[in-house]
């Protein structure tokens, strides 16, 4: 690290751009209209000794470097990076979330994370260049691919969510790998829901850490030369029966396994893949009840769920449970009533869900109704006004999937065996690959 010198400090967006407004007129960028819509930009600036803390929120930098520079409880939304360099910086117990137009071309040199979380958005060629990453989070980026790793040190941190394929069939590309991690060093680390068949771990010591509904292949892991450290890494079952049948030498060099075993054909006897896609619960609190009848029959069912009033964690924002949530299952199952559709919670979740939707080429919306209202409604009775063209998307999304009629069992009163024959069609619809 460069030498200690007393740092520019940086408080937030508006103090930003009220300090280049005053000293650098020349790297504050033209304002975006239109989609990409950009009020505060910053063009071709160095930044060399600053301390950036805050909320840094609905800005963009293109083509700015940044050199011993301490990023410190930073707020990021709608904060872009577009061919950045980052040299000799610290970045401390931040967020960075809703990456809409995507971080793209961004390195990052002998920097130092800790406690950082990128999330919800979309990323391209990121390089990572001995660093270190602590405590660190990547998560419900998609599509995100290039995430390179050279000489990294990476402890306690979690890669979730990172990329969505069709079917799960993966077309290796060694020219634009999805995670590439070279010479580096990952400990207590997990990789969770990932499908790393065009990823590669070369040269990487894989230390307590471990991968949960994974699909691996004996290209994900290569080794060319001795390494300083042996690897203790662990897999779940979802993940032996979802990869290909890996070779005795990734077995024992990776996976501690030195006895020759056809793992999979053990495990397939103990156990079977992923039957069901994951549900997230979309309703209104006016339907309760009955979202509350269809989570219990799902789960019945083994259909893993969520349902606010059941899986909402405390203390933390709304929009990001939400989010992470929607982001975190397969399929959001939207109970269309006059009430949800009127509920601005209910349409931030189909609005994620539709853009988590577009970006995966995946169908993520299951409806069923309760009344008829989803059909009957028209775009002019859409309130407020300002929101009207979000919400009709998001219904015309919704009117575009045959959605099940279970108008009649919303009711105090109605035939079980009815409910349960009509529920079956719920059930497969969900299996995977259905």
């Amino acid at each position: 690290m460069a030498k200690s010198t007393e740092k520019i400090i940086i408080d937030g967006t508006a103090s930003l751009m009220t300090f280049l407004e005053k000293n650098y007129p020349k790297s504050i960028g033209v304002v975006k209209k239109g989609f990409y819509e950009k009020d505060n930009r910053v063009v071709r600036k160095t930044f060399r000794n600053f301390t950036f803390k805050g909320d840094l929120h609905g800005i963009e930098f293109r083509g700015v470097k940044f050199i011993n520079c301490d990023f410190d409880g930073i707020w990021g939304f709608f904060c872009i990076f577009q061919n950045c360099e980052f040299k000799e910086c610290g970045i401390r117990n931040s967020r960075f979330s809703h990456l809409e137009f995507d971080w793209h071309a961004v390195y990052f040199e002998k920097c130092y994370f800790r406690n950082v979380e990128i999330d919800e958005g979309i990323v391209s060629s990121l390089i990572f260049d001995a660093c270190t990453l602590v405590t660190c989070s990547f998560a419900g980026l998609f599509p995100s691919e290039n995430i390179r790793f050279y000489d990294c040190e990476i402890e306690d941190s979690h890669f979730m969510t990172l990329q969505y394929y069709k079917d799960d069939k993966v077309e290796r590309d060694d020219e634009y790998i999805d995670l590439l991690f070279q010479d580096c060093r990952i400990d207590a680390s997990h990789f969770h829901r990932l499908n790393l068949k065009n990823s590669r771990f070369i040269d990487t010591v894989l230390y307590r850490s471990g991968f949960m509904d994974c699909f691996l292949e004996n290209e994900s892991f290569i080794v060319t030369k001795d390494l300083k450290y042996e690897s203790y890494a662990t897999m779940d079952f979802q993940t032996i029966l979802q990869s290909d049948e890996l070779s005795n030498e990734v077995l024992s060099s990776y996976f501690n396994i030195k006895t020759r075993v056809n793992l999979k054909e053990v495990i397939s006897g103990m156990t079977t893949q992923k039957t069901f896609s994951t549900v997230f619960i979309s309703y209104s609190f006016k339907d309760s009840q009955f979202a509350k009848k269809i989570n219990d029959s799902l789960n019945n069912q083994g259909i893993r769920t969520f349902m606010w009033e059941k899986d909402a964690p405390g203390g933390k924002p709304l929009e990001d449970i939400m989010t992470s949530g929607i982001g975190g299952h397969d399929k959001l199952l939207f109970i269309a009533f006059e009430f949800s559709i009127r509920s601005k919670a209910c349409q931030f979740e189909l609005t994620t869900a539709r853009k988590k939707q577009e970006a995966s080429w995946e169908n993520v919306f299951f409806p069923i109704t309760i009344d008829d209202y989803l059909f009957r409604v028209k775009k002019n009775q859409i309130r407020p006004i300002e929101l009207a063209e979000e919400y009709w998307e998001n219904i015309e999304e919704i009117r575009r999937v045959n959605a099940l009629d279970f108008s009649k069992f919303n009711t105090k009163d109605y035939d079980e065996e009815e409910f349960n024959l009509m529920f079956q069609k719920i059930v497969e619809g969900l299996k995977v690959g259905a």
